[in-house]
């Protein structure tokens, strides 16, 4: 998931330069770092990378699969059982 990695690092940065102003002990500044910055990358990646084509291409990504619809599975079941029959 070559966008996760990507993203994964200016979020970490943006959050830490926020929360280690914080007058918190280390102890409840790095699992809320950790928590937060998995959460905001996700986040991101999933709402403003995954949906869209554009960025899809940008980020290196395949294109995102159509659905299945009847025709397409009845092709496929069809193909299925043509590769079944005895040569």
């Amino acid at each position: 998931m070559l966008p996760f990695y990507l993203l994964h690092e200016p979020v970490i940065v943006t959050l830490a330069w926020v929360i280690v102003r914080w007058h918190a002990p280390i102890l409840v500044k790095y699992p809320l770092l950790v928590a937060a910055s998995f959460t905001a990358t996700l986040a991101l990646y999933e709402l403003a990378i995954r949906r869209y084509r554009i960025t899809r291409l940008l980020f290196g990504m395949k294109p995102a699969s159509t659905p299945w619809t009847q025709d397409r599975s009845r092709q496929a079941r069809h193909t299925a059982d043509v590769r079944r029959l005895p040569a």
